[in-house]
């Protein structure tokens, strides 16, 4: 009998000892997948992170963890899904395209951030970052600290939010929440846009070049009127201000501005108050016109005139240019399966 007890009780030992190293293995087996050259059509099965100063080139490539780019890194996504959160450090760049990010984008001092028909499933978060750039792609809000943000066709489920940007422009989308520009250097563009909380465009600097302009066809060419479901405030801006051609569902408050904003033919639901207020009171109705026309759009420097975004661009494509070449020249990555 005392041998089947000291038996059984061996053989309990010996299994607790087993479980002991089955339930310690997987938090000892939490591993990180470093990415430096090209990969494709593979999974990676936990977090991954291209190395500082490395390039890590990823096509039809699955992360189901958190991703970071490292100091000076960069990373390159095509048709590819990353199953977590982004973040990307000092200098880092980030270029998805045709590519999904379930959870958050954060940009923390980084170069840049470009993404392209891509879908972008939590908020961006860019903190004193060179830029964030979106063309043709979704995502749940934006918040901008001393960058640029540049947004076209873009489609946001909640609020955009920038601070002492360069410039914060939008074109061509629609914004479902609340949009607070505040402090931007060479001022702000809205454009073919539907937003549909309240619109504060704030603080705008006089710097060369700089201008506010929310719909009007002038000074920049080719910028269609905008819908505004909700209100529009234009405030204490040194820039030029330009307003003309949208629909305003709410009031248009124009307050504290160095000249008063200039334009035509916006339809205002509510009321044009302040320096917005039509000229001839009681002259106008709801729908009916409260900003006069004005010459003043030919006082802009030529500068505003040209691409705004054309900087913004240049710089992601040389960082695209050299993240590409170093991915190959680094070789296969050799991760995943």
């Amino acid at each position: 009998m005392r041998y089947r007890r000291s038996a059984i009780l061996a053989t309990a030992l010996a299994a607790a000892a087993a479980g002991a190293v089955a339930i310690a293995m997987p938090a000892s087996a939490a591993l990180t997948t470093s990415c430096t050259g090209t990969a494709s059509d593979v999974t990676v099965p936990n977090d991954l992170f291209v190395p500082a100063n490395k390039s890590c080139d990823l096509t039809n490539v699955t992360i189901n963890g958190a991703t970071t780019v490292r100091g000076g890194g960069n990373l390159l996504l095509t048709d590819s899904t990353l199953n977590g959160t982004l973040a990307v450090q000092d200098n880092g760049f980030v270029d998805i395209e045709h590519s999904t990010v379930t959870g958050a984008v954060k940009l923390n001092t980084a170069f840049g951030g470009y993404a392209q028909n891509s879908t972008l499933g939590g908020n961006v978060t860019a903190t004193s970052s060179g830029f964030f750039y979106s063309i043709g792609s979704s995502m749940v809000s934006v918040n901008s600290t001393q960058g640029e943000t540049y947004l076209e066709s873009a489609r946001m489920s909640k609020n955009l939010t920038t601070s002492g940007d360069v410039l914060t422009d939008v074109y061509n989308s629609v914004i479902e929440g609340t949009v607070g520009i505040s402090g931007a250097q060479t001022g702000s563009v809205v454009c073919t846009s539907e937003i549909d909380g309240n619109t504060t465009i704030d603080g705008s600097t006089a710097a060369d070049g700089s201008l506010v302009q929310v719909g009007a066809s002038a000074p920049l060419t080719g910028c269609g009127f905008d819908v505004f479901a909700s209100g529009l405030a234009l405030t204490n801006n040194a820039a030029p201000v330009y307003v003309s051609d949208n629909v305003i569902r709410d009031n248009l408050s124009c307050t504290g501005n160095a000249t008063a904003p200039v334009g035509s033919s916006s339809r205002i639901r509510g009321e044009a108050t302040d320096q917005c207020a039509p000229a001839a009171s009681g002259s106008v109705t709801p729908s009916a016109r409260a900003l006069t026309p004005n010459a003043a759009a030919k006082s802009v420097a030529p500068a505003a005139s040209a691409g705004r975004d054309s900087s913004v661009l240049a710089q992601v494509k040389s960082r695209q240019g050299s993240g590409t070449s170093a991915a190959q020249q680094a070789g296969p990555a050799g991760i995943g399966s």
